[in-house]
């Protein structure tokens, strides 16, 4: 298969990347970038993504080969942290399927996600600063936003593997499954979401993703504000005629 590749289950895309041996390297990151583009320009017809390897490991890590090439910097670490902040600040919720080792680029990327379900058997690591360096892929500033900063920088600093059961304790991963269950945990958590109001999922996490760089009055006017427009849109109207009727609502994300 290509690196990337994209494939649609109604209202729930999955994007299946498949690292070449020697870790993340440009051509991927270029696919990465391509898909989160074409899921930006599908919403709200798409309001759910699964992210998830074809390989035994989520991702091991960067390319050693690119990474001490002379024009390393511009032709994979600026653009590390491109390809992830878009990825992140795609409209859809994304679920990260996390199966064997999240490691360095493998742990920046689930970190891109929204919600990390993660198999029994799966590790998670940053040990860049044990060769000299700091993850360049988001890693320094998502992960206190995902686990606090003293368990951010644990892990940081000391570099230490951890295994499943300790990344849920932390706050990594929101569940463990079986080996082998990590997908289908994944797209079940999708399909919930997609069943939900489209414009409804984007504004909460908007509010989540940009109230968090706030202060707490800055976030509760934020909140305000997604409420305000959301009282104006066609879903909302629904949700209410929906909630009266006792049935199900059809959004239709607008």
């Amino acid at each position: 298969m290509p690196l990337t590749a994209l494939s649609f289950d109604g209202s729930v895309a999955t994007l299946t990347i498949d690292p070449p041996e020697g870790g993340y390297d440009r051509a991927l990151l270029d696919g990465i970038a391509d898909a989160a583009w074409e899921l930006e320009a599908r919403h709200p017809e798409i309001s759910a993504v699964v992210v998830a390897s074809a390989g035994p490991d989520f991702g091991a890590g960067w390319s050693s080969e690119a990474l001490a090439a002379s024009e390393g910097v511009g032709a994979l670490i600026a653009p590390a942290g491109a390809t992830f902040d878009a990825l992140a600040a795609l409209p859809q919720p994304l679920v990260a399927a996390i199966g064997g080792r999240a490691h360095s680029a493998g742990l920046e990327l689930a970190l891109a996600c929204d919600i990390r379900v993660a198999a029994e058997g799966a590790s998670f690591a940053l040990p860049e600063t044990g060769v000299g360096r700091i993850p360049h892929g988001g890693g320094t500033q998502r992960s206190p936003r995902a686990v606090g900063r003293a368990q951010a920088l644990r892990l940081l600093l000391t570099g230490e593997e951890i295994d499943a059961a300790e990344a849920k304790r932390i706050g990594l991963v929101s569940s463990v499954v079986a080996d082998g269950g990590e997908l289908e945990a994944a797209r079940e958590i999708t399909r919930t979401i997609a069943s939900r109001g489209p414009l409804a999922t984007r504004f909460a996490k908007e509010a989540i993703r940009r109230g968090l760089d706030l202060s707490l009055d800055q976030g509760l006017n934020l909140e305000l504000e997604l409420t305000v427009l959301l009282q104006t849109t066609e879903d909302r109207a629904e949700g209410v005629r929906a909630f009266v009727e006792r049935r199900d609502p059809k959004f239709e994300g607008r």
